[in-house]
């Protein structure tokens, strides 16, 4: 993932809204610190089937883990840790594209309807992740691009890149396709594997 594309504009995201989204998480689960939403410069978007990293929409975010939820100390960010944080940036991300009505294909979704399905209708179909180097889980930063986005029908597939780091060169990655419901309950997602898989 490319962290230094380019940007036109930044906003800082609502800390009501962070908190808000990262309501389903126990207290000590709450990594995510604060949030920069990122505007990609125009001539950029318009060229993303020639340039792979460069994503439609980024954020940035600020984590801190200061002790695992789950295991004793490790003194580095691990995988669990990737997968935890990587959904808080999302579901952050996910609220302020809504929130500034950004998103064509979540353009009839609104915040109420958001929270109320913010865990039942979005799920994870492919995740994979690569550690070059430990990560000081006590302090480090984190991006996520939406790279590319599809409607079929009732479903809507999103697929991501992600990037975790620190100040010694620390580096996490990955890539992420998430299925967004779009009316559908649950039990009819079996029906779109393959054409999420694709």
């Amino acid at each position: 993932m490319n962290i230094n594309q380019e940007i036109s504009k930044v906003e800082d995201v609502s800390q009501d809204l962070v908190q808000l989204f990262l309501e389903p998480y126990k207290d000590h689960c709450k990594y995510l610190r604060k949030a920069q939403f990122q505007y990609p410069k125009i001539e950029s978007i318009a060229d993303t089937s020639k340039n792979k990293e460069q994503g439609l929409w980024s954020i940035k975010g600020e984590f801190s883990i200061p002790e695992s939820c789950y295991i004793a100390a490790t003194g580095h960010f691990n995988s669990v840790e990737f997968n935890i944080c990587y959904n808080q940036l999302c579901y952050t991300m996910i609220a302020h594209l809504i929130d500034k009505n950004l998103w064509e294909a979540m353009r009839d979704w609104d915040l109420p309807t958001y929270k109320q399905l913010q865990l039942s209708n979005f799920l994870i179909v492919k995740f994979s992740s690569i550690f070059r180097k430990p990560i000081d889980s006590q302090h480090f930063l984190g991006s996520l691009s939406i790279n590319k986005c599809s409607v079929r029908g009732d479903l809507i597939i999103v697929k991501t890149s992600c990037a975790f780091y620190d100040q010694n060169d620390g580096w996490s990655e990955g890539d992420v396709t998430f299925a967004v419901l779009n009316g559908k309950p649950k039990k009819q997602l079996d029906s779109y594997v393959e054409s999420v898989a694709v």
